[in-house]
């Protein structure tokens, strides 16, 4: 989406919204301020999504800033988005965790600024006469793909009925709501699996979430598989809680979700037998570019699912290769 006239760009020089100094202007557009914000600690899914943007940043001779607020909470990423707006950003790329996005990011366009959200619509109905373009995942669909090959599995390993159990870290959460629904509908072609899902607590402690995932085990009995609904989040307790637990012998059968180098290590390792790489590279890199459609070629909002890749024994090298040259990029952008 316009990208490849940019690879042929010299550099431009970018200044911020209202800075004073004249934008350079280019067949692109002017140059302007991209800023990724965002209220969560520092982690594979901030770096993932940061690179993304900043390279498409660069491709377009746009200035890339990071507002980072290290703390998991709706006051930190609010706070995240305003002060991007507040340094007057042209384009804001964030999250919608919270409601309280959608009043952020009404109050932002009233100051001039426009917005791309990624990785999470959890407002959708309310975000939807912002005219904000969307970049991620269908949770729904994704949570159906895992599903269905973990029944198909169990099915290799004979396994036809028992417990498939998945924690949430976010009840509540549009998102990871649709993802676990999508799950269970994925098992459905197996109707003697059962999905449970149980709020896992990993968002706020890992440790308790160990112990809770070890009190659930205990209780079902029967469970023949797990899912990591959040990738490392739920992950890390998860498989901490089977170490613990799990009597010794064929290992468990754990299929999840790719957000961080951690998990893809898992798969190698043998852990986990497959994942679903969310790309969020790309999501970040997309969102830069519809948000330069509208403003440049005035496209409408979009809402672009950014597609999946699976992540097995057969791909796994290749898939943290790809994940370390990206880091590699990105301490070049000096992001790591």
């Amino acid at each position: 989406m316009g990208a490849s006239p940019a690879l042929a760009l010299v550099a431009l020089a970018a200044c911020s919204r209202g800075g004073g100094a004249a934008k350079t202007i280019s067949a692109l557009g002017p140059a302007r301020t991209v800023a990724w914000a965002v209220g969560t600690p520092g982690s594979d899914f901030v770096l993932e999504i940061s690179l993304g943007v900043a390279d498409a940043a660069e491709m377009l001779g746009w200035r890339f800033t990071r507002v980072l607020n290290a703390q998991p909470t709706p006051d930190a990423h609010v706070n995240a988005i305003r002060q991007a707006v507040t340094a007057r950003a042209d384009v804001v790329v964030t999250v919608d965790w919270y409601q309280a996005v959608v009043d952020e990011v009404a109050a932002g366009q009233k100051q001039g600024a426009h917005f791309a959200i990624v990785n999470s619509l959890n407002n959708p109905a309310a975000m939807a006469p912002l005219n904000v373009p969307y970049v991620g995942q269908d949770p729904r669909d994704s949570g159906r793909l895992v599903g269905k090959r973990i029944g198909e599995a169990l099915a290799k390993r004979g396994v036809s009925t028992g417990s498939v159990l998945v924690g949430n870290p976010f009840p509540g959460s549009l998102n990871v709501e649709e993802r676990i629904a999508g799950l269970g509908e994925g098992l459905a072609g197996t109707p003697g699996l059962k999905l449970v899902s149980f709020p896992d607590g990993s968002a706020q402690d890992a440790a308790t979430s160990v112990g809770l995932y070890k009190a659930k085990i205990g209780r079902l009995g029967d469970v023949v598989a797990y899912v990591a609904a959040s990738g490392e989040m739920s992950a890390v307790p998860l498989f901490k809680a089977l170490g613990e637990q799990e009597p010794a012998g064929q290992k468990p059968l754990v299929g999840g979700w790719v957000s961080s180098l951690k998990v893809l290590n898992l798969v190698k390792s043998g852990q986990m037998a497959f994942a679903l790489d969310e790309n969020l590279y790309l999501q970040g890199f997309m969102a830069v570019q519809l948000a330069w459609s509208m403003l440049e070629r005035r496209m409408p909002a979009m809402i672009l699912d950014s597609g999946h890749s699976w992540v097995d024994s057969a791909n796994v090298d290749a898939m943290i290769a790809s994940y370390q040259r990206r880091k590699d990029a990105a301490r070049a952008y000096g992001l790591a």
